[in-house]
């Protein structure tokens, strides 16, 4: 496909909402990340995209998009670190890191592009009564954008994971319209066409089995499934597909749970003293799994082991379950990995906004704002 439309990713993590993007049909031409091991693993997947690796107070976008000789810019996506707004925590509105949205904001003003995806966690969108929603809408409206925005659920667009982000789409008020997408993926077929949501052992069954501590670098099977046919293409050795070395009581408790089980199927004796239900959790096999965090090496984090084996979820498991293809290298320490993995924005979701946006770009669909 033919690529006519620039791109700028703020915030970028590892690249998983360029990855969307890029397979929509956008180029990213500039990103920027603060954190080292985040921007280098960006950088080794997205070559032909100028990485900034700085804190973005710093960044002059003017004069950054002069030095691209690029043209226009058509997208400015991303969404700030979002532990301040996170549903789990502390939930401080006066938290500092609440305040890069603005950041955001200064970016969009100084690039002017004809479109902005802003994406954040589920409770941006829900804290505060909706203030810092607010505040962002009309921000945008006054540096000319008009805006459709709404949570999005992940498992209705074809990622094997439960995952709600909240997303904006807006459009300079001379640019055509864009509305959120409408999901394809649903948790019963009836009346309405669409496909049954992809189930976390479809997502990873073709993988090969490990203990604690062991690792794998071929995939032995074939891909049994549309999703591991997507995730394998172009991909002939098999990464990051490595367990954290459990300990002997660590071992002992795995081997305690049963399909599905908890912490509350193990023995009063292994259980501690204080502990949240969700986990040394087994996953689920014939369902999306739950999100996937910065822990999901731990099984003392919400529920990550294995279905079927006694560990915790490789890094590929985990990249899987996100979206990231197998063909996507992470750089840095395991624990870094993890954190990139987990802390990404999912792939579908820069696609299937990228593709609504080129859509009303081209004038092949008219759609009206929300």
């Amino acid at each position: 496909m033919s690529v006519d439309f620039n791109a700028i990713e703020l915030f970028s993590g590892a690249g998983g909402l360029s990855i969307g993007l890029e397979k929509a049909g956008f180029q990213v031409q500039l990103a920027n990340e603060i954190e080292k091991d985040f921007a280098a693993t960006f950088s080794f997947n997205h070559p032909a995209a100028r990485m900034i690796n700085a804190d973005i107070h710093e960044i002059d976008f003017s004069s950054e998009v002069k030095k691209l000789g690029c043209g226009k810019i058509h997208l400015v996506s991303g969404g700030p670190p979002c532990q301040g707004f996170s549903t789990v925590g502390s939930k401080n509105k006066r938290d500092p890191r609440n305040s890069l949205f603005q950041e955001y904001l200064r970016a969009v003003s100084e690039i002017e592009p004809d479109y902005i995806l802003f994406e954040n966690v589920s409770g941006f969108k829900k804290l505060y009564e909706g203030d810092i929603y607010g505040s962002l809408i009309s921000e945008l409206s006054q540096l000319g954008y008009k805006t459709s925005g709404g949570i999005l659920e992940a498992s209705n667009f074809g990622l094997p994971q439960f995952r709600q982000r909240t997303i904006v789409i807006g459009w300079r008020h001379d640019r055509p319209e864009v509305a959120l997408p409408e999901p394809t993926h649903f948790d019963q077929l009836g009346l309405f066409a669409g496909k049954a949501k992809v189930t976390l052992i479809e997502a990873i069954s073709d993988l090969p089995e490990i203990e604690s501590g062991g690792s794998a670098d071929q995939y032995g099977l074939q891909p049994l499934t549309e999703y591991q046919n997507a995730m394998r293409f172009g991909c002939l050795a098999l990464t990051e597909h490595n367990s954290a070395k459990h300990g002997e009581k660590m071992r002992e408790i795995l081997s305690l749970i049963p399909p599905g089980g908890s912490i509350e199927d193990l023995p009063q004796r292994l259980r501690p003293k204080g502990y949240f239900k969700n986990t040394y959790a087994r996953l689920v096999p014939h369902k999306p799994s739950p999100t996937i965090t910065r822990n999901f090496g731990t099984p003392s984090s919400s529920r990550c082991v294995h279905p079927f084996q006694n560990r915790a979820l490789s890094t590929r498991e985990g990249a899987r379950l996100q979206g990231f293809p197998d063909r996507h290298v992470f750089l840095g320490a395991k624990t870094s990995k993890n954190l990139q993995v987990g802390n990404a924005v999912p792939p579908i979701f820069g696609e299937i906004i990228a593709r609504e946006i080129i859509q009303s770009l081209t004038g092949n669909r008219l759609r009206q704002a929300v």
